[in-house]
């Protein structure tokens, strides 16, 4: 086994107290003067310019290849009103409020001088394979990173089409001087970390390894992007800003940068905002772009199969849902958990990493928050030690790896923690089979079924590209499932669609017999 050198050279005991319940009054739900629509993709901009007029709203932002936009409202107008009556119009197909996110941290009782998170998931054993690849590029959606931080400084990513501090969009991507990565909370180029939390999560996915300073993260070796989408507060960020970030990914994704996963330590407003479909669709462009998604459960200790928190109860295919565990193995108090709505655990109490006070400091700190990239760190391994693992082969490998624990049976779907050491040794292919890739339908229509054979845990989206066939059920499926589609009744004229199962395509041909 390699050996490793640890000093910590500041130790800082960071102890935050808070009273949730009544942090969960001041905290605003979303922007009060704004919302965002999703525009019918047929509709004319000057259409949807008059239907702003008529309300005396201000068009703001344009996510033109997701088809929505971020309007500002006459003053009188609230949020409510607003959504009801934008809603009369067939060119708007969703109407939504702009919502706040926030963290996941939580207090931390506890100082540990060690990383034990770090020996539980395996990681020594992991590392006579592989501690890392600099092609692989983890973007860190939070707080921002303290890029000059003595352990992190050499695993930043850094953008070399672009001449930092010159005032120029070198590279010509739209951003200028976006060197580590961009700050869409302040929309500028610089994502300093004002707060802590997202310097002490990049310090987990990747603190150089073996520089006798300070940690080591799961990779020695990796590229951090810092994508800064909160302010010092860390309360304030919006579905527009997410949206902007998830974008940019996406975008420097298409370009050539390697971004195999991210991590977001972070989620809606406590009990009150839920489901917003602008984020997701981002995220779902973010995901079907490559990227894998690590995502932390939460802090509320509820289950989120019974009481959604968002981003993480979406039910998409790339987004990977991590509880906290402790170093007993058992769930973290304060986690959320759901045997449905979460994939596995990971070590979350008591996490030793990188600070943000100096370019030298480390404190501890627990929360779902510090679970999470010890996953988003296995998977960058995983990633770069093997570069042909898609989306849903990591997120399977992660998942069918783990140490099954009684304690997590019942808990999270994998019903265990994670083992990123056997995760490197029995990696899981995603590679989907279907019963049949040509179903000939009668011109009465009806009810059709397909076989998906799959390994166990990946996760596929199934999309139709024609109205007269539905699908029944839900639109993600995991593993071996069988597909039923309904396809509606055609007298007149032959007509075929596709459907997409995973990278898998059905084609379906309705017409008369003998045509």
């Amino acid at each position: 086994m390699k050996k490793l050198v640890l000093t910590f050279s500041s130790l800082l005991l960071f102890h935050i107290f808070s009273n949730e319940s009544t942090a969960q009054l001041n905290i605003k739900s979303y922007v009060e003067n704004e919302i965002l629509l999703k525009i019918n993709p047929r509709a004319s901009k000057s259409r949807i310019s008059q239907i702003n007029e008529n309300f005396r709203s201000e068009l703001l932002e344009s996510f033109s290849d997701l088809n929505w936009i971020r309007v500002k409202l006459p003053d009188g107008l609230s949020v409510e009103q607003a959504m009801k009556e934008y809603k009369r119009f067939p060119e708007v197909e969703y109407a939504q409020p702009n919502y706040y996110y926030h963290l996941q941290a939580t207090p931390n009782d506890p100082s540990f001088s060690s990383l034990w998170g770090i020996t539980k998931i395996s990681a020594p054993a992991a590392w006579d394979l592989t501690t890392g690849n600099s092609n692989v590029v983890v973007a860190v959606i939070d707080t921002g990173i303290r890029y000059t931080h003595e352990d992190l400084a050499a695993n930043m990513w850094r953008n070399t089409a672009e001449i930092p501090n010159n005032g120029i969009d070198d590279d010509g991507n739209g951003f200028v001087d976006d060197y580590y990565g961009y700050d869409f909370r302040y929309n500028d180029p610089d994502p300093m970390d004002e707060n802590g939390h997202g310097t002490h999560v990049a310090g987990t996915i990747g603190a150089v390894g073996n520089n006798a300073l300070g940690v080591v993260g799961v990779n020695w070796t990796v590229k951090l992007m810092a994508i800064k989408i909160y302010s010092a507060a860390a309360n304030d960020t919006t579905s527009a800003m997410l949206i902007n970030a998830y974008n940019y990914i996406r975008m420097m994704r298409s370009r050539g940068v390697n971004i195999r996963v991210t991590n977001n330590s972070y989620a809606d407003c406590p009990e009150a905002c839920g489901y917003d479909q602008a984020t997701k669709d981002a995220l779902d462009a973010m995901g079907n772009a490559g990227v894998l998604n690590v995502f932390a459960a939460g802090n509320n200790g509820r289950d989120i199969d019974a009481i959604p928190i968002y981003p993480a109860s979406y039910d998409s295919p790339h987004i990977l849902v991590v509880a906290s565990s402790t170093s007993s193995d058992t769930r973290s108090s304060f986690s959320n958990y759901g045997v449905r709505s979460v994939d596995l655990a990971a070590p979350g109490s008591g996490i030793l990493s990188t600070y943000y006070s100096s370019n030298s400091s480390y404190t501890s700190l627990s929360g779902t928050s510090m679970a999470a990239p010890h996953v988003t760190g296995a998977a960058a391994l995983l990633a770069g030690y093997n570069p042909n693992l898609s989306v849903a082969s990591l997120k399977a490998t992660l998942m069918n790896s783990v140490d099954v624990l009684s304690s997590w049976n019942g808990i999270v779907k994998s019903g265990g923690r994670l083992n990123v050491d056997r995760a490197l040794r029995n990696q899981t292919v995603c590679d989907l089979a279907l019963s049949a890739n040509v179903i000939d339908v009668p011109t009465k229509g009806g009810m059709f079924t397909v076989n998906v054979s799959a390994p166990n845990n990946c996760d596929y989206e199934v999309k139709s590209d024609s109205r007269w066939v539905s699908i029944v059920g839900g639109r993600v499926l995991s593993g071996s499932s069988t597909l039923t589609l309904r396809v509606s009744v055609n007298q007149t004229i032959s007509r075929t669609a596709t459907i997409t199962i995973g990278d898998k395509t059905l084609l379906l041909r309705q017409k008369r017999p003998g045509s």
